[in-house]
Protein backbone atom coordinates (compact mmCIF):
# COMPACT_ATOMS: atom_id res chain seq x y z
CA UNK A 1 0.00 0.00 0.00
CA UNK A 2 2.57 2.12 0.75
CA UNK A 3 4.49 1.73 -3.17
CA UNK A 4 0.99 2.80 -4.25
CA UNK A 5 0.76 6.30 -2.14
CA UNK A 6 4.37 7.13 -2.57
CA UNK A 7 3.72 6.21 -6.71
CA UNK A 8 0.50 8.45 -6.50
CA UNK A 9 2.44 11.43 -4.77
CA UNK A 10 5.05 11.03 -6.95
CA UNK A 11 3.44 11.27 -10.19
CA UNK A 12 1.22 14.73 -8.62
CA UNK A 13 3.97 16.40 -7.71
CA UNK A 14 5.61 15.55 -10.95
CA UNK A 15 3.08 17.10 -12.76
CA UNK A 16 2.20 19.82 -10.08
CA UNK A 17 5.87 21.51 -9.79
CA UNK A 18 6.73 20.96 -13.69
CA UNK A 19 8.10 24.21 -14.80
CA UNK A 20 9.27 25.83 -18.18
CA UNK A 21 11.66 28.42 -19.11
CA UNK A 22 10.23 31.52 -20.83
CA UNK A 23 11.13 33.20 -24.27
CA UNK A 24 11.55 36.81 -24.33
CA UNK A 25 11.03 38.99 -27.48
CA UNK A 26 12.20 42.16 -28.17
CA UNK A 27 8.82 43.49 -29.61
CA UNK A 28 8.15 46.86 -29.49
CA UNK A 29 4.43 47.49 -27.88
CA UNK A 30 2.47 51.27 -27.04
CA UNK A 31 2.33 50.76 -23.71
CA UNK A 32 3.37 48.30 -20.60
CA UNK A 33 0.05 47.52 -20.47
CA UNK A 34 -0.25 45.95 -23.92
CA UNK A 35 2.98 43.69 -23.57
CA UNK A 36 1.68 42.37 -20.10
CA UNK A 37 -2.09 41.19 -21.56
CA UNK A 38 0.25 40.04 -24.96
CA UNK A 39 2.30 37.81 -22.99
CA UNK A 40 -0.50 36.65 -20.62
CA UNK A 41 -2.59 35.76 -23.65
CA UNK A 42 0.35 33.81 -25.41
CA UNK A 43 0.98 31.91 -22.40
CA UNK A 44 -2.63 30.76 -22.65
CA UNK A 45 -2.39 29.33 -25.79
CA UNK A 46 -0.55 25.94 -26.80
CA UNK A 47 1.91 25.66 -29.64
CA UNK A 48 0.31 23.73 -32.34
CA UNK A 49 4.15 21.43 -32.58
CA UNK A 50 5.75 20.77 -28.72
CA UNK A 51 4.37 18.71 -26.47
CA UNK A 52 2.64 20.71 -23.48
CA UNK A 53 3.98 24.41 -24.23
CA UNK A 54 2.75 27.62 -24.74
CA UNK A 55 3.87 30.06 -27.16
CA UNK A 56 6.00 31.89 -24.80
CA UNK A 57 7.39 28.64 -23.35
CA UNK A 58 8.10 27.31 -26.78
CA UNK A 59 11.15 28.03 -29.32
CA UNK A 60 9.81 26.23 -32.24
CA UNK A 61 9.56 28.10 -35.35
CA UNK A 62 5.39 28.49 -35.59
CA UNK A 63 5.57 29.14 -31.65
CA UNK A 64 7.94 32.03 -32.79
CA UNK A 65 5.17 33.12 -35.52
CA UNK A 66 2.18 32.85 -33.67
CA UNK A 67 3.89 34.75 -30.69
CA UNK A 68 4.31 37.48 -32.62
CA UNK A 69 1.08 37.18 -34.53
CA UNK A 70 -0.90 37.47 -30.90
CA UNK A 71 1.71 40.64 -30.45
CA UNK A 72 0.71 42.02 -33.31
CA UNK A 73 -3.30 41.21 -32.83
CA UNK A 74 -2.94 42.53 -29.24
CA UNK A 75 -1.13 45.77 -31.04
CA UNK A 76 -4.03 46.50 -33.15
CA UNK A 77 -6.46 46.52 -30.45
CA UNK A 78 -8.14 43.30 -30.74
CA UNK A 79 -9.78 42.12 -27.73
CA UNK A 80 -8.55 38.76 -26.05
CA UNK A 81 -11.60 36.66 -26.99
CA UNK A 82 -11.08 37.71 -31.20
CA UNK A 83 -7.44 36.50 -30.87
CA UNK A 84 -8.57 33.33 -29.48
CA UNK A 85 -11.27 32.35 -31.92
CA UNK A 86 -8.74 32.84 -34.24
CA UNK A 87 -6.38 30.76 -33.49
CA UNK A 88 -8.91 28.47 -32.62
CA UNK A 89 -10.35 28.43 -35.88
CA UNK A 90 -7.15 27.96 -37.20
CA UNK A 91 -5.80 25.11 -34.86
CA UNK A 92 -8.92 24.02 -33.27
CA UNK A 93 -9.09 23.83 -29.57
CA UNK A 94 -6.19 21.74 -29.06
CA UNK A 95 -4.36 25.22 -29.03
CA UNK A 96 -6.58 26.73 -26.21
CA UNK A 97 -5.12 25.98 -22.41
CA UNK A 98 -8.73 26.56 -21.42
CA UNK A 99 -10.94 25.10 -24.16
CA UNK A 100 -14.74 25.69 -23.91
CA UNK A 101 -16.84 23.42 -21.69
CA UNK A 102 -18.36 20.75 -24.61
CA UNK A 103 -19.07 17.94 -25.51
CA UNK A 104 -15.62 17.08 -27.64
CA UNK A 105 -13.54 18.79 -24.95
CA UNK A 106 -15.55 17.44 -21.67
CA UNK A 107 -12.72 14.90 -21.14
CA UNK A 108 -10.40 17.61 -20.93
CA UNK A 109 -12.14 19.02 -18.16
CA UNK A 110 -13.11 16.03 -16.44
CA UNK A 111 -10.02 13.60 -16.68
CA UNK A 112 -8.36 15.36 -14.19
CA UNK A 113 -11.26 14.89 -11.66
CA UNK A 114 -11.92 11.52 -12.74
CA UNK A 115 -8.77 10.69 -12.37
CA UNK A 116 -8.41 12.02 -8.77
CA UNK A 117 -11.61 10.48 -7.41
CA UNK A 118 -10.24 6.80 -8.97
CA UNK A 119 -6.55 7.28 -7.14
CA UNK A 120 -8.59 7.75 -3.55
CA UNK A 121 -11.55 5.40 -4.05
CA UNK A 122 -8.70 2.47 -4.96
CA UNK A 123 -6.41 4.02 -1.93
CA UNK A 124 -9.56 3.88 0.27
CA UNK A 125 -10.69 0.32 -1.00
CA UNK A 126 -7.12 -0.64 -0.50
CA UNK A 127 -7.11 0.30 3.04
CA UNK A 128 -10.28 -0.79 3.51
CA UNK A 129 -9.60 -4.15 2.35
CA UNK A 130 -6.02 -4.31 4.76
CA UNK A 131 -7.99 -3.57 7.70
CA UNK A 132 -11.01 -6.05 7.56
CA UNK A 133 -8.43 -8.78 6.46
CA UNK A 134 -8.60 -11.42 9.53
CA UNK A 135 -5.21 -11.91 11.76
CA UNK A 136 -3.35 -14.84 11.37
CA UNK A 137 -3.78 -17.61 14.46
CA UNK A 138 -0.65 -18.53 16.10
CA UNK A 139 -1.23 -22.39 15.08
CA UNK A 140 -1.62 -21.09 11.14
CA UNK A 141 2.05 -20.10 10.44
CA UNK A 142 1.48 -20.44 6.60
CA UNK A 143 -1.75 -17.94 6.34
CA UNK A 144 0.45 -14.55 7.13
CA UNK A 145 2.68 -15.10 4.02
CA UNK A 146 -0.20 -15.93 1.72
CA UNK A 147 -2.36 -12.97 2.80
CA UNK A 148 0.43 -10.99 2.62
CA UNK A 149 1.53 -12.00 -0.73
CA UNK A 150 -2.10 -11.63 -1.79
CA UNK A 151 -2.02 -8.25 -0.43
CA UNK A 152 0.82 -6.68 -2.62
CA UNK A 153 -0.36 -8.87 -5.60
CA UNK A 154 -3.44 -6.67 -5.41
CA UNK A 155 -1.25 -3.34 -5.15
CA UNK A 156 0.78 -4.67 -7.93
CA UNK A 157 -2.20 -4.81 -10.06
CA UNK A 158 -4.11 -1.62 -8.30
CA UNK A 159 -0.95 0.56 -9.74
CA UNK A 160 -0.82 -1.04 -13.05
CA UNK A 161 -4.78 -0.05 -13.40
CA UNK A 162 -3.49 2.94 -12.48
CA UNK A 163 -0.99 3.42 -14.56
CA UNK A 164 -2.86 2.55 -17.22
CA UNK A 165 -5.72 4.43 -16.86
CA UNK A 166 -3.38 7.85 -16.68
CA UNK A 167 -1.99 6.24 -20.00
CA UNK A 168 -4.39 4.76 -21.93
CA UNK A 169 -7.21 7.60 -21.55
CA UNK A 170 -5.38 10.29 -22.22
CA UNK A 171 -4.01 8.66 -25.74
CA UNK A 172 -7.32 7.79 -26.43
CA UNK A 173 -8.61 11.60 -26.49
CA UNK A 174 -5.58 12.70 -27.93
CA UNK A 175 -5.50 10.19 -31.00
CA UNK A 176 -9.61 10.71 -31.39
CA UNK A 177 -8.69 14.97 -32.32
CA UNK A 178 -8.23 16.05 -35.57
CA UNK A 179 -5.26 18.10 -34.03
CA UNK A 180 -2.58 16.92 -36.79
CA UNK A 181 -5.07 17.57 -39.99
CA UNK A 182 -5.69 21.06 -37.97
CA UNK A 183 -2.21 21.58 -37.44
CA UNK A 184 -1.55 21.05 -40.75
CA UNK A 185 -3.85 23.03 -42.30
CA UNK A 186 -2.86 25.99 -39.58
CA UNK A 187 0.68 25.48 -40.81
CA UNK A 188 -0.52 25.50 -44.68
CA UNK A 189 -2.61 28.75 -43.82
CA UNK A 190 0.40 30.24 -42.18
CA UNK A 191 3.05 29.34 -45.45
CA UNK A 192 0.29 30.42 -47.72
CA UNK A 193 -0.04 33.98 -45.84
CA UNK A 194 3.89 33.68 -45.50
CA UNK A 195 4.13 33.50 -49.45
CA UNK A 196 1.39 36.27 -50.49
CA UNK A 197 3.32 38.99 -48.27
CA UNK A 198 6.57 37.73 -48.99
CA UNK A 199 5.22 38.04 -52.91
CA UNK A 200 3.41 41.45 -52.18
CA UNK A 201 6.17 42.79 -50.64
CA UNK A 202 8.57 41.86 -53.59
CA UNK A 203 6.29 43.56 -55.96
CA UNK A 204 6.29 46.42 -53.89
CA UNK A 205 9.80 46.62 -53.57
CA UNK A 206 9.43 46.14 -57.55
CA UNK A 207 6.76 49.46 -58.07
CA UNK A 208 8.80 50.96 -55.56
CA UNK A 209 12.49 50.41 -57.88
CA UNK A 210 10.42 52.08 -60.75
CA UNK A 211 9.30 55.05 -58.65
CA UNK A 212 12.68 55.51 -57.28
CA UNK A 213 14.14 55.61 -60.59
CA UNK A 214 11.09 57.51 -62.74
CA UNK A 215 11.69 60.53 -59.69
CA UNK A 216 15.55 60.80 -60.67
CA UNK A 217 15.05 60.76 -64.40
CA UNK A 218 12.81 63.61 -63.25
CA UNK A 219 15.67 65.93 -61.78
CA UNK A 220 17.73 64.44 -64.88
CA UNK A 221 15.91 63.61 -67.89
CA UNK A 222 18.95 63.16 -70.31
CA UNK A 223 20.59 60.70 -68.00
CA UNK A 224 20.98 57.49 -70.15
CA UNK A 225 21.92 55.36 -67.59
CA UNK A 226 19.03 55.83 -65.45
CA UNK A 227 16.35 55.43 -68.25
CA UNK A 228 18.72 52.21 -68.86
CA UNK A 229 17.96 51.59 -65.01
CA UNK A 230 14.34 51.77 -65.51
CA UNK A 231 14.46 49.40 -68.22
CA UNK A 232 15.84 46.65 -66.32
CA UNK A 233 13.51 47.72 -63.48
CA UNK A 234 10.92 47.17 -65.98
CA UNK A 235 11.92 43.99 -67.06
CA UNK A 236 11.99 42.14 -63.82
CA UNK A 237 8.16 43.14 -63.12
CA UNK A 238 7.78 41.59 -67.09
CA UNK A 239 6.91 45.29 -68.12
CA UNK A 240 8.80 44.32 -71.48
CA UNK A 241 7.01 47.52 -73.06
CA UNK A 242 7.92 50.09 -70.96
CA UNK A 243 11.27 48.26 -70.66
CA UNK A 244 11.16 48.98 -74.76
CA UNK A 245 10.56 52.41 -74.66
CA UNK A 246 12.72 53.01 -71.67
CA UNK A 247 15.69 51.51 -73.59
CA UNK A 248 15.03 53.10 -76.51
CA UNK A 249 15.13 56.54 -74.86
CA UNK A 250 18.77 55.86 -73.51
CA UNK A 251 19.66 55.37 -77.13
CA UNK A 252 17.88 58.57 -78.42
CA UNK A 253 20.27 59.92 -75.71
CA UNK A 254 23.68 58.02 -75.84
CA UNK A 255 23.64 56.81 -79.24
CA UNK A 256 23.36 53.08 -80.71
CA UNK A 257 25.91 51.31 -78.83
CA UNK A 258 26.35 47.26 -78.01
CA UNK A 259 25.21 47.56 -74.55
CA UNK A 260 21.94 49.17 -75.67
CA UNK A 261 21.40 46.99 -78.52
CA UNK A 262 21.81 43.78 -76.11
CA UNK A 263 19.22 45.62 -73.40
CA UNK A 264 16.83 46.17 -76.19
CA UNK A 265 16.80 43.28 -78.13
CA UNK A 266 16.38 40.88 -74.41
CA UNK A 267 13.53 42.98 -73.63
CA UNK A 268 12.03 41.59 -77.63
CA UNK A 269 12.76 38.23 -77.24
CA UNK A 270 10.87 38.12 -74.18
CA UNK A 271 8.28 40.51 -75.43
CA UNK A 272 8.24 37.65 -78.50
CA UNK A 273 7.95 34.96 -76.35
CA UNK A 274 11.28 34.04 -75.75
CA UNK A 275 11.62 33.30 -79.31
CA UNK A 276 14.37 34.93 -82.02
CA UNK A 277 12.48 36.36 -84.68
CA UNK A 278 14.20 38.32 -87.95
CA UNK A 279 13.92 41.69 -85.96
CA UNK A 280 15.93 40.12 -83.06
CA UNK A 281 18.86 38.47 -84.97
CA UNK A 282 18.99 41.78 -87.41
CA UNK A 283 19.66 43.81 -83.74
CA UNK A 284 22.17 40.51 -82.19
CA UNK A 285 24.30 40.57 -85.54
CA UNK A 286 24.61 44.43 -85.31
CA UNK A 287 25.93 44.20 -81.63
CA UNK A 288 28.13 41.53 -81.90
CA UNK A 289 29.51 43.15 -85.22
CA UNK A 290 30.58 45.99 -82.88
CA UNK A 291 31.26 44.19 -79.81
CA UNK A 292 31.63 39.79 -80.08
CA UNK A 293 31.55 39.49 -76.01
CA UNK A 294 28.71 41.81 -75.53
CA UNK A 295 26.96 40.59 -72.73
CA UNK A 296 23.60 40.27 -72.78
CA UNK A 297 23.75 39.06 -76.91
CA UNK A 298 25.86 36.15 -75.49
CA UNK A 299 23.64 35.39 -72.61
CA UNK A 300 20.48 35.65 -74.73
CA UNK A 301 22.57 33.14 -77.02
CA UNK A 302 23.50 30.67 -74.24
CA UNK A 303 19.85 30.53 -73.36
CA UNK A 304 18.33 29.95 -76.63
CA UNK A 305 20.70 27.08 -77.10
CA UNK A 306 20.03 25.41 -73.83
CA UNK A 307 16.36 26.02 -74.27
CA UNK A 308 16.68 23.99 -77.84
CA UNK A 309 19.00 20.94 -75.90
CA UNK A 310 21.81 22.19 -77.71
CA UNK A 311 24.17 21.91 -74.51
CA UNK A 312 27.62 21.90 -75.66
CA UNK A 313 26.58 25.14 -77.66
CA UNK A 314 25.47 26.78 -74.93
CA UNK A 315 28.77 25.62 -72.82
CA UNK A 316 30.47 27.80 -75.60
CA UNK A 317 28.68 30.51 -75.49
CA UNK A 318 28.42 30.31 -71.50
CA UNK A 319 32.42 29.71 -71.56
CA UNK A 320 33.24 32.84 -74.31
CA UNK A 321 31.07 35.04 -71.43
CA UNK A 322 33.79 33.60 -68.91
CA UNK A 323 37.23 34.25 -71.55
CA UNK A 324 35.60 38.07 -72.04
CA UNK A 325 37.42 39.19 -68.98
CA UNK A 326 34.50 41.44 -68.82
CA UNK A 327 34.65 42.97 -65.26
CA UNK A 328 30.06 43.13 -65.59
CA UNK A 329 29.60 39.33 -66.03
CA UNK A 330 28.17 37.36 -63.24
CA UNK A 331 30.97 34.84 -62.97
CA UNK A 332 29.23 32.77 -60.49
CA UNK A 333 25.91 32.39 -62.01
CA UNK A 334 27.62 31.09 -65.37
CA UNK A 335 29.88 28.88 -63.60
CA UNK A 336 26.73 27.22 -62.10
CA UNK A 337 24.68 26.87 -65.66
CA UNK A 338 27.91 25.62 -67.17
CA UNK A 339 28.30 22.45 -64.13
CA UNK A 340 24.23 22.31 -64.25
CA UNK A 341 24.82 21.18 -68.01
CA UNK A 342 27.64 18.99 -66.90
CA UNK A 343 25.48 17.44 -64.55
CA UNK A 344 22.53 16.86 -67.16
CA UNK A 345 25.33 15.16 -69.72
CA UNK A 346 26.64 13.11 -66.79
CA UNK A 347 23.46 12.04 -66.06
CA UNK A 348 22.04 11.13 -69.37
CA UNK A 349 25.35 9.04 -70.19
CA UNK A 350 24.40 6.98 -67.24
CA UNK A 351 21.17 6.23 -68.27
Amino acid sequence: MKKLTRFLTALLLTFALFAHAEMVDTYAFKNQADRTRAVELAKSLRCPQCQNQNLVESNSPIAYDLRIEVYKMVDEGKTNQQIIDTMTARFGNFVNYKPPFQWNTALLWLLPILLLIGAFALILFSTKKSEEAPKPLENQPHTAPKEEKSAVKFETKSAIWVFAILLILPLSYYFSLDRFERVQQGEKEMVELANKKADTSMVHQKEDMVLKIQNKIREDVNNPELWAQLGDAYMQNDEFDHALIAYSNAEKISGTTPAILGLKVTALYYQAGQNITPQIQQIMDEALKQDKHEISVITLLATEAFKNHEAEKAKAYWQQLLDSGNAAVDRRTVIQRIKMIDYFEKGQTSQ
